[in-house]
């Protein structure tokens, strides 16, 4: 037995995707029509089976025809069988016919995220990262470059203290400080719907706080335990709710007795002077001091 020799001549089939230009006219040829006079059809998909009608074939000349542009990120490979025949009778046996649609640049990249929100804190040092972008491209990135995508930073919002104070990773997406000089009191915080990425500054504690007024009174009556004598107001120019920004109270002097707490008040900032109970020195039981000790119980000290 010898094996016979397929009379099909098919070149191999390869269509653009969506172009201005008319697509190719690839043309499948049989043999067999230099001896007898044959007809061509095809089968399957893309041309009877969906979507149908993308593939037609002249009859008689084995023309095929593309009727509507090709999109790769629709359908990158249509798969269907061609056949011959003569008098109503099969020629040769069907041969599988792909045809791959070749990738075009057509898709914009589209970011993963509307918005993308990164900290950095007050005078980070340049190399310092901010976070990692990320964007997607529907293209063809492994047999072509149509579908790499490379970041870069268009402008920079607001332009203080200079206006290239970051700078991205083109292939990793990775955004770093470049500049030094990050002041979240200058403004370096994003506007709604300005920018596609947007870098908060945090606060670090780089400002005093200023108490206004500088001076208070207060009186005190005999025997008051817990009375709040004064608030003592402080202005902060760090960011409000922030450790930074959340003053620490202490009495430098005036008190050697101990007579006197402060503490911060977490809303307000306020520091809240209040008077304290004081104890018999030789009585741990003792409440508060007074012009006479008193104590909750008789104990062994005598008071």
């Amino acid at each position: 037995l010898r094996r016979q020799k397929r009379d099909w001549v098919i070149p191999p089939i390869s269509l653009p995707g969506p172009s201005n230009s008319p697509p190719p006219r690839p043309q499948i040829k049989s043999n067999k029509d230099k001896e007898i006079k044959v007809f061509y059809s095809i089968t399957g998909q893309g041309v009877d089976s969906p979507p149908v009608g993308v593939f037609t074939i002249e009859r008689e000349t084995g023309w095929l025809e593309v009727t509507k542009p090709l999109d790769r990120e629709e359908i990158e490979k249509y798969i269907f069988s061609h056949a011959v025949s003569a008098n109503g009778q099969p020629v040769e046996d069907p041969m599988e016919i792909i045809i791959t649609v070749r990738d075009q640049n057509d898709n914009k990249p589209v970011f993963t995220k509307q918005l993308f929100v990164g900290y950095i804190e007050e005078n980070a040092k340049p190399g310092t990262s901010v976070m990692t972008v990320n964007a997607t491209d529907a293209d063809d990135a492994v047999t072509v470059n149509n579908g790499i995508v490379s970041y870069s930073i268009v402008s920079q919002e607001p332009p203080k203290p200079h206006p290239q104070m970051f700078t991205i990773n083109p292939q990793k997406g990775v955004i770093s400080v470049l500049g030094t000089g990050l002041d979240r009191e200058v403004g370096a915080r994003p506007r709604p719907g300005t920018p596609t990425v947007g870098a908060a500054v945090t606060d670090a504690n780089d400002n005093i706080p200023i108490f206004d007024p500088t001076m208070y009174e207060g009186t005190v009556p005999e025997n008051e335990v817990g009375l709040e004598v004064a608030r003592l107001h402080v202005t902060d120019q760090d960011m409000p709710g922030s450790p930074a920004w959340q003053a620490v109270y202490r009495i430098k002097s005036g008190d050697q007795d101990g007579a006197f707490s402060i503490t911060t008040d977490p809303n307000t900032n306020d520091g809240i002077l209040r008077t304290i109970p004081l104890s018999h020195p030789e009585c741990p039981w003792s409440s508060y001091r007074s012009p006479w000790w008193h104590c909750h119980v008789a104990k062994p000290c005598g008071c």
